[in-house]
């Protein structure tokens, strides 16, 4: 233990620090929980946009994903259960842009309230910025729909708007819940039901016909890496007060 710590804190002529020390003082600085953070959340963002990128790649190029798609669509539909397309109608509402604009702005102002407007302004901007995003998305990909479908509509279909909302959504407020929660089990309990609601939703939108496998992964590869952007940019904000941007006569009524 002494040879090690005099390797470490042992000077040089001229008083300089070792080389071991230098590397120490690295090594503690990279264990700074803002930079392992956003680390963290630059590597999912590098990973979604790769994942988002490929399958568009393969469905302008027409890659067997894309002839996969219509077959288990097709399979979906053949082997749906009356019961099942009901309880799925219910389900898929979870992401649906209208009830989850209702709960972002409910949270948004119970958060407000709380004196945490950063985080109310996070709520926002995930679900807000995944919805018109996606909706762009749709009309520069312009897929029609599948044929057979338990419901109809006028919109495109890649990527899922559903998938999109719900992944950028509940991937935010698992976030600020895990900020919130020191246990460990809690916050591992957050994370699998977070992936449990996003992957039933997705699901929801194959089983009723809306859209294509390749259109549920790309809007959930759209919506995490539109999080993860979303949260560097709280990350770097840091504690600063987003109330600061509103004109002052604004500012005070909010607070």
């Amino acid at each position: 233990m002494e040879a090690t710590l005099s390797a470490v804190s042992r000077p040089r002529r001229g008083g300089r620090a070792t080389k071991p020390l230098l590397r120490y003082g690295a090594s503690v600085r990279s264990r700074d929980p803002r930079t392992l953070t956003l680390t963290a959340l630059i590597v999912a963002l590098a990973a979604s946009i790769a994942a988002f990128a490929h399958l568009a790649e393969d469905y302008l190029t027409g890659d067997p994903i894309v002839r996969w798609d219509v077959r288990f669509a097709l399979w979906l539909h053949d082997h749906a259960v009356g019961a099942l397309v009901s309880a799925f109608k219910v389900v898929t509402l979870a992401g649906n842009s209208a009830v989850l604009g209702v709960l972002a702005a409910a949270l948004a102002v119970a958060l407000v309230r709380r004196r945490l407007p950063n985080e109310a302004a996070l709520v926002l901007l995930a679900f807000a910025g995944a919805a018109v995003g996606n909706a762009l998305l749709k009309l520069a990909f312009h897929r029609p729909r599948p044929e057979l479908a338990f419901i109809h509509l006028d919109t495109y279909s890649f990527p899922s708007g559903h998938a999109a909302a719900a992944s950028a959504t509940f991937t935010t407020l698992a976030y600020l819940a895990c900020r919130v929660i020191r246990s460990g089990r809690a916050r591992a309990g957050i994370v699998v039901a977070t992936v449990a609601a996003i992957a039933l939703v997705d699901f929801s939108r194959l089983y009723l016909g809306a859209h294509y496998l390749s259109d549920v992964l790309a809007g959930t590869s759209f919506g995490v890496a539109w999080a993860t952007l979303s949260l560097i940019g709280y990350t770097l904000w840091g504690d600063r007060n987003v109330l600061d941007l509103l004109p002052r006569s604004r500012r005070q009524s909010s607070s």
